[in-house]
């Protein structure tokens, strides 16, 4: 129970902790969004800026249009036109194809994320839906078990009833139907008793199950370690890669925002490794909470085993005692020849009526009445004694009942066991589903890093075009502002050539070289004037890029707005995990603990399952050790019953060489003294039909002084007297015949004993362990006690013949021996026999032969 506490304490931490981790993740995704909100801002006014500076350009460019359209040829202007057209549509289908890109890889992301999601909602409902059946089962189980226990206490309550109905009847008619009437209960008690035994063998098989369910367990935990092995592997080539993608973004980083982009990565991959480490604690932690449970079931697995072992002892002290009651039915038997030899002396009647016979006939009539006064006595020195024996039978089964609810008590916590470990198999499945999430999520994660460097290298390369053009246009405004200034100066110069052609029209070679130097002039202004429509071209293709990064702006206002929307989305999520995060706290926090215990052992698994594997061959060699000890016990045991055996037999040789001076009756009695301490219920029945016995013998004597004392006044009465005496003896032999007849039946019984026990010895180990039900070791007095209610305990000649059973010999691979003694001196004989009607495969099971032990 301080195990169980400690766990749940634990288990309540890591829920805590669980918690904590949860509200860090919200705080980082809190502080992603407000990241990408500022990032968005900060695009919004790089685009204004943008306009504002097309505008300038487009200002200037209509400036200068309207200066040059005088002068412009057509043709160019056209064909300078299309060329820039093709150009513009072919930088906008490579901006879209990206855009489009973008957009893909953005909507599988998201899918992925939803995916995740929903795996996570669909565990936490299996992990509840198992929790509840695991309950279920375990309240079925003990509902059952109880149910079990009520009618195991029922059914001893009513044993106890008819032996005491048993012992209140004095007649023997009445004995004998109350006998047949308790026969009959005794086979419905049977019935009962065989259906409790296939629950109970169900019962066995589910724990059977649940022990190979253990086993599937460690298999998959190992294959599990495998695959974290393989993980870790991948994860530290992905951490080569991404050390190589931080060289390469090292050398390229140049402007503000590719620092920023890579510090963000960094984040992401020092928290990719947080991640990781922790599942590896995790890990760790679980596969110790595994050790655990294993060491718990196999501590239980031995306290079951030494249960079991108590009951076997306990069946044998059965055995004994059955044993010592049939010697002392014997016994009885013996009395009752001795007792109708007397009655025959008693009836004899003397040939003449002299006095001297009828003296002698007193004297023995007075003899035998002082030996039935001892015989009186004796009986109730044994009523004492069997009171004494009852006693200490009522000691026994309080210790079998202790014993039973220690063992019902070891069922529970194997149950318990068996759902802890159902539940270490969900959250294990559940973890590696996790796992392997977070394996795709680094993967995707790693392609979206390596697309944004992609992103951030054309980026530059466009920043560094957008500045090269802005320094080519700054130098085409000041040649644009020096070819005016000349523009100015030829038009001045113009104005007064042609005064001077007004005023100096004679001067003709000086009108010539001013035409020659206006057509130089010409020439150059044509010159300068298609130096002007190149820049008006490249004006136009500015602002054709000025338009292509206002349509990413855009894209980007479109991406801006999705992510709002799924940032609205994830909100709802958000609080719909919250609510659900009430109702399943106790499922998060188990799920935690778990997430950081498989965080903590990714890095330790194959040092782990090394050791494990070590430790597992250690506890093979140990596992043989104890075998060893256990047969060395067990071997030990048996000799020192054999050693007690022979003393017991010393101590009654010693104590028959004391009680040879008394009469052979009061030996006899004596031997009941020492074997009635075992079954008291029994010995109760036998005394009473003894004592009833007794009674008619001594009534009848009574009659027989009367008779004596009026024989010389009528022999005819005396010769009435001996006709009803021999009616009496006439009866007794009856009895006798039908005892020979029980004897016989039991003699059956024995060689059919006796075949069982040849086709046991025949059997294996698997044929042994399919035929000894554990249901036949919990109760084996059923086919016992039938048995022995069939069965009338009176002995005959035939007895003596009655061979003694041969010890089983136990195949090498049981880890317990289970022998017979013989025991020659006691005469002790099996009792747990069938009747006739019983079929030799219900017998099987509870044939199992024991060392025998005295009580006394």
């Amino acid at each position: 129970m301080q195990k169980k506490q400690e766990d749940i304490d634990a288990l309540q931490e890591e829920l805590k902790d669980l918690r904590d981790n949860d509200s860090l993740e919200l705080q980082k995704a809190k502080e992603h969004n407000s990241r990408l909100d500022n990032e968005i801002l900060a695009l919004r006014q790089r685009v204004r800026s943008l306009d504002s500076e097309r505008k300038k350009h487009m200002e200037q460019c209509e400036k200068s249009n309207s200066d040059s359209t005088n002068s412009n040829p057509a043709p160019l202007t056209l064909q300078d036109n299309l060329e820039l057209h093709k150009r513009c549509k072919l930088d906008l289908e490579e901006r879209e194809c990206q855009i489009k890109q973008l957009q893909h890889k953005l909507q599988k992301l998201q899918s992925t994320y939803n995916d995740i999601e929903e795996r996570n909602e669909e565990l936490e409902s299996i992990l509840g839906e198992t929790q509840n059946r695991t309950k279920e089962q375990v309240d079925l189980l003990q509902c059952e078990i109880a149910g079990l226990q009520r009618t195991i206490m029922n059914l001893e309550a009513e044993l106890t009833e008819m032996a005491e109905q048993r012992e209140m009847k004095e007649e023997m008619l009445a004995l004998a139907q109350n006998e047949s009437v308790d026969r009959r209960k005794m086979s419905e008690l049977q019935q009962e008793l065989e259906a409790l035994k296939t629950k109970l063998k169900e019962v066995n098989k589910d724990f059977r199950s649940k022990e190979q369910e253990n086993h599937n367990l460690h298999v998959k935990n190992e294959q599990l370690g495998r695959e974290k092995h393989l993980q870790d592997n991948k994860v530290s080539e992905l951490q080569s890669q991404c050390k190589k993608l931080q060289m390469q973004v090292n050398e390229q980083k140049s402007s503000g925002d590719v620092k920023q982009m890579y510090q963000q990565l960094q984040d992401k991959m020092k928290t990719l490794e947080m991640e990781r480490e922790a599942m590896s604690s995790a890990l760790t932690e679980h596969k110790k909470k595994c050790e655990i449970l294993q060491r718990q079931f196999n501590e239980e697995m031995e306290e079951v085993r030494s249960l079991r072992e108590e009951n076997l002892q306990l069946r044998q002290e059965v055995t004994t005692a059955r044993q010592d009651l049939q010697s002392k039915r014997e016994e009885n038997s013996r009395l009752r020849q001795e007792l109708s030899r007397l009655q025959d002396q008693v009836s004899k009647p003397p040939s003449s009526g002299n006095k001297a016979e009828t003296l002698s006939g007193d004297s023995l009539i007075q003899q035998q009445y002082e030996e039935i006064r001892q015989l009186r006595q004796d009986l109730h020195r044994v009523q004492n004694v069997c009171s004494s024996a009852e006693k200490e039978l009522r000691y026994e089964r309080d210790k079998n009942l202790d014993i039973k609810k220690q063992h019902i008590l070891l069922q529970k916590e194997n149950t318990k066991l068996t759902a802890e470990l159902n539940q270490v198999k969900q959250k294990l499945s559940s973890m590696t589903a996790t796992c392997t999430g977070l394996e795709v999520d680094l993967e995707q994660r790693h392609h979206v890093m390596k697309e944004m460097e992609l992103e951030l290298l054309k980026r530059n390369q466009t920043a560094k075009a957008l500045s090269s053009w802005q320094e080519k246009l700054e130098h085409e405004r000041c040649r644009a502002v020096e070819a005016e200034k000349m523009v100015l100066e030829l038009e001045q110069q113009l104005r007064a050539a042609q005064h001077q052609v007004v005023l100096l029209e004679t001067q003709n070679a000086e009108r010539r070289q001013l035409e020659e130097e206006l057509k130089k002039k010409r020439e150059n202004e044509a010159k300068i004037r298609v130096q002007i429509q190149d820049e008006q071209l490249k004006r136009k293709i500015l602002d054709q890029n000025l338009e292509e990064l206002q349509l990413e702006i855009k894209a980007l206002h479109e991406k801006e707005i999705s992510l709002t929307q799924n940032n609205c989305a994830l909100q709802l999520k958000l609080h719909q995990l919250e609510s659900v995060r009430q109702h399943m706290n106790d499922e998060k926090m188990s799920t935690a603990a778990e997430r950081t215990h498989l965080e903590n052992t990714n890095q330790k698994l194959l040092e782990e399952l090394s050791q494990v594997q070590e430790e597992k061959e250690q506890l093979h060699k140990e596992y043989d050790k104890l075998c060893k000890q256990l047969d060395d016990y067990i071997r030990k045991y048996n000799e020192r019953q054999l050693r007690y055996k022979a003393k017991l037999s010393q101590v009654k040789e010693i104590h028959l060489s004391e009680v040879n001076q008394r009469d052979l009756r009061i030996k006899q009695l004596e031997m009941e003294v020492a074997f009635n301490r075992s079954q008291a219920e029994k010995e109760q029945q036998w005394i009473g039909r003894i004592t009833s016995d007794n009674e008619h013998l001594n009534e009848e004597k009574r009659h027989l002084l009367d008779r004596i004392t009026e024989y010389e006044a009528s022999e005819r009465n005396y010769k009435w007297k001996l006709l009803s005496v021999q009616n009496r003896a006439d009866i007794l032999d009856e009895e006798n015949r039908q005892l020979q007849e029980s004897l016989l039946q039991l003699y059956n019984q024995v060689a059919s004993l006796e075949r069982v026990l040849k086709k046991l010895q025949s059997l294996n180990l698997a044929d042994i362990t399919k035929v000894m039900s554990p249901e036949c070791l919990l109760r084996p007095d059923a086919i016992l006690n039938h048995s022995s209610s069939e069965i009338e305990p009176e002995s005959s000649p035939v007895m003596s013949k009655v061979p003694d059973t041969t010890a089983l010999v136990q195949s090498p691979e049981i880890p317990m021996t289970l022998s017979l003694s013989h025991s020659d001196t006691l005469e002790v004989g099996y009792l747990n026999v069938a009747s006739p009607g019983v079929p030799v495969a219900s017998l099987e099971p509870s044939v199992t032969p024991e060392p025998c032990t005295d009580s006394a």
